[in-house]
C-alpha cells in the first residue's frame, strides 16, 4: 500500500505541477481521484465509465449539430454514471455485511460471482 501511495501521489503531484505550467499533456496524466474510484469501485462501474465516454464521444463527433457544445449528453451520461456508482457502493456495503441476491434467476450454471451452486 505504501507503495502504490507513494506512486499515485508522485502521479498526482506531477500532473499539478504540469498544469501549472501549461504543459499540452497535462490533461492525459490520470488524477489521484481516477486511481483511487478504480481501486474502490467494481469493474462493471469502469466498464460503465468507458461506455458512457465512448457514447458521449460519438455523439459530440457524428450527433451533434453545433460544433460539439452541445451539453445535453454530458447531462444524461452523468446521470447514469452516478447511478450506477450509487448502486455500486450499496453493493458493495451490502455484500460486506452479508446480504446476498435477491434472486438467482439467471444464475443456471452457478458461475456468477455470488451465486450458489445450482
Amino acid at each position: 500500500m505504501l507503495c502504490f501511495g507513494a506512486i499515485f501521489a508522485t502521479v498526482a503531484a506531477f500532473k499539478a505541477y504540469a498544469s501549472r505550467k501549461q504543459v499540452p499533456y497535462a490533461k492525459w496524466i490520470p488524477s489521484g481521484i481516477a486511481f483511487a474510484i478504480g481501486f474502490l469501485n467494481t469493474p462493471s462501474f469502469s466498464l460503465a465509465r468507458l461506455i458512457g465516454g465512448v457514447v458521449e464521444h460519438v455523439y459530440r463527433r457524428k450527433v451533434s449539430r453545433d460544433g460539439g457544445n452541445d451539453i445535453r449528453i454530458i447531462v444524461v451520461a452523468s446521470g447514469l454514471v452516478l447511478g450506477e456508482g450509487v448502486i455500486s457502493i450499496v453493493s458493495l456495503v451490502l455484500r460486506t455485511y452479508g446480504v446476498g441476491a435477491l434472486s438467482y434467476f439467471g444464475c443456471g450454471t452457478g458461475l456468477c460471482g455470488g451465486c450458489p451452486a445450482v
